[in-house]
Order: C-alpha cells, then sequence, then structure tokens
C-alpha cells in the first residue's frame, strides 16, 4: 500500500514539473516580435539591399562613373571635404544618391569605402562617404569594378556623373595629378572593391 501511494506521488509530482514547463515555453516563446529576432531581421533586411543596390549600380556603370568623379590635382573625389571624401551629404548624383535615396530616409547611416591594392601589394581603403564610427550592429556588403586606362574623369550633370576628355591614365601620366588607386599594367586601371556599411541611428 505505501509502494502505491509513493508511486503515485511521483506521478503527480512528475506531472505538476511538465505542466510548469510547458507553461513557461508558453509564456515566454521567441515569436518574429521578439526585440534579438527582429533586429537580425532589420539588419538582414539592409544587407540585403545594399547588395542588390550595388550589383544593380555596378551593372548600369554608376559605380564605376562614382569612382571616377575626381579631382586630380587635389587628389581627392571632386568637391569633397577637405579630408578628400564626403562627409555627411554626398553629391546628390548616380550612385551616391542611390544609396542616399534607398536608406537616408530609413534612419539608417553609411559609409561608403573602396578598396584597392597599392604599389607595393598592400591592401589600403579610400574613404568615399563617411557618416561615423558603424555600430556594433553594423553590417555590410561589396561588389568589385574593374576601372580601365582609357575610362574618363567624370564630372557632375544633375544628377549623374558624365565623361570629361581627361582618362585615368592622363591623371596618372600627369605632372602634380594623382589618382587614389596606381596603375595596373596592361589596359585595366584598377581593380576597386565598394562597400557599403550600414547601421540604425
Amino acid at each position: 500500500m505505501r509502494g502505491q501511494a509513493h508511486t503515485l506521488e511521483g506521478v503527480a509530482a512528475a506531472l505538476l514539473v511538465v505542466a510548469t514547463v510547458a507553461f513557461t515555453i508558453q509564456a515566454t516563446a521567441v515569436t518574429p516580435l521578439t526585440a534579438s529576432t527582429a533586429s537580425q531581421h532589420i539588419e538582414t533586411q539592409h544587407e540585403r539591399a545594399a547588395s542588390g543596390l550595388l550589383e544593380t549600380e555596378r551593372a548600369n556603370g554608376n559605380l564605376s562613373r562614382t569612382l571616377r568623379y575626381w579631382n586630380g590635382t587635389g587628389a581627392s573625389f571632386a568637391n569633397a571635404s577637405a579630408n578628400g571624401y564626403y562627409v555627411g551629404e554626398p553629391p546628390n548624383a548616380s550612385f551616391l544618391l542611390a544609396v542616399e535615396e534607398t536608406f537616408g530616409d530609413r534612419a539608417v547611416a553609411y559609409n561608403v569605402n573602396a578598396y584597392y591594392v597599392d604599389a607595393n601589394g598592400d591592401r589600403r581603403t579610400r574613404r568615399v562617404v563617411h557618416h561615423g564610427d558603424p555600430s556594433a550592429d553594423a553590417v555590410a556588403a561589396t561588389r568589385l569594378v574593374t576601372l580601365y586606362d582609357n575610362q574618363s574623369i567624370t564630372e557632375r550633370n544633375g544628377t549623374r556623373f558624365e565623361p570629361t576628355a581627361k582618362t585615368l591614365a592622363d591623371v596618372d601620366d600627369a605632372t602634380g595629378e594623382r589618382y587614389f588607386a596606381p596603375n595596373a599594367p596592361g589596359h585595366a586601371y584598377a581593380v576597386v572593391e565598394v562597400e557599403v556599411v550600414l547601421w540604425r541611428m
């Protein structure tokens, strides 16, 4: 009789523990509205949007035209800050306009960087647009762009960067002028990796 009582007591205790665990799991279930899950979802959306934008802008030539919006004598992007890159608001043209239109109204800050290999074979960074230091939840997307010797330096015409008579090779050959990436042997001037870094403000 005592054994049966202990058995019933054990079964009742087990049922109580299982019921408590089931209730606890239901009360704290992770849903799409959970903060960390929602945050991860937003970051993934930003990364995919940046990746798609870079692919589109590379395909239509705007990435290349933006990298060639250059002031050879100042060795900086045209009409940039004293540091040689755009701080805050970039020119409302070409690829930079597309980035601003895509992310500027979403309370999302962004940086645009260009990576290249210098004459010593070291990987270097050239800032294009700088909004500040990325936060811990920043995401990034990149695309490669090949620049060629005979491609023109561009100038702004409304919302587009249009070719001028001066080429990248002309800048490389000119005294007192310099492009940020060195001229590689052959017809290709340089291969540049464009990076867009995004984070929520």
